[in-house]
């Protein structure tokens, strides 16, 4: 697990917890009463306020998600690993009593699984431009991609090096063919066959995509209201971007009037703009 865990209290805004969110490169943060834990604000939380057109959103505890699936500091990795695959949740709390004194996550897992291995994790690091604050420009370019005859092995690596939860899956013409997450990958983990394994045999195939001229707020909405946080974005069958939630975020970062100000957000019928989500899912 992971110690000295940043969190936020109760009463935190909504925009301080999107800064942390952002300059941290994290996907969430545990709200504290103290040292108890209270709950989870996530990127799909906060992006959920964009959608109940809140021009004064309130303080985390508002939105914060409750209660939280959390694990003992002596519980055992396969019964996590099992929690982390069978749920939405990538990373959970480790509590000792009620007190917060860390977290894991597939991520962590899927570390621990190749130090097991015996397999280096040392890959180079992706560079980071930021986003300029276009719905087109707002995805991210230049991607990391793998192909379906790669191993599963040299997919782990990439998503633990760049710290990322997804890697789009093409063949030789850039054509998408699959995503491959870390929640695919820890369907393997206790599989002692598993290293023989190619990425196309555990990738997943139905995927959620849009094209780059979408409007930003529908993916947005995509993001809010599903399971995955991040999509592919198709031009003429091939994968050209990939816009996720903490693209949003550094959006909404940049333009704080984003939260409250959006017209077909405010318009929306509040009932289908609840009940919709994208099909088919993206991963598993």
């Amino acid at each position: 697990m992971r110690v000295g865990v940043k969190t936020i209290g109760r009463s935190t805004s909504i925009y301080e917890a999107v800064r942390i969110l952002v300059e941290r490169n994290i996907t969430g943060l545990p709200v504290v009463d103290r040292t108890n834990l209270a709950g989870i604000i996530t990127e799909k939380d906060i992006l959920n306020v964009v959608f109940r057109n809140e021009s004064q959103p309130g303080p985390v505890e508002n939105y914060m998600t409750t209660p939280v699936t959390s694990f003992r500091e002596a519980d055992s990795l396969t019964d996590i690993s099992i929690c982390l695959t069978r749920n939405a949740f990538r990373r959970a709390p480790v509590l000792r009593g009620d007190q917060l004194i860390g977290l894991i996550s597939r991520a962590d897992l899927i570390r621990t699984y190749m130090t097991m291995l015996g397999v280096s994790s040392t890959w180079p690091k992706r560079s980071t431009d930021s986003t300029s604050a276009t719905a087109r420009t707002v995805m991210t370019s230049g991607l990391l991609t793998t192909h379906p005859q790669a191993s599963i092995v040299e997919a782990m690596g990439i998503l633990v090096a760049h710290g990322i939860t997804g890697l789009p899956v093409v063949d030789d013409a850039m054509n998408l063919v699959g995503i491959i997450s870390e929640k695919d990958l820890l369907v393997l983990l206790h599989d002692p066959y598993s290293r023989s394994c190619r990425v196309g045999d555990v990738m997943s195939r139905d995927l959620t995509t849009f094209g780059p001229d979408t409007d930003l707020l529908e993916v947005c909405e995509c993001l809010a209201h599903s399971s995955f946080r991040r999509v592919p974005i198709i031009e003429r069958q091939k994968l050209v971007g990939i816009i996720s939630r903490s693209d949003m975020l550094l959006f909404i970062l940049k333009h704080p009037s984003t939260i409250g100000l959006s017209s077909r957000a405010g318009t929306e019928d509040p009932e289908r703009a609840t009940n919709r989500t994208c099909a088919p899912p993206y991963g598993r």
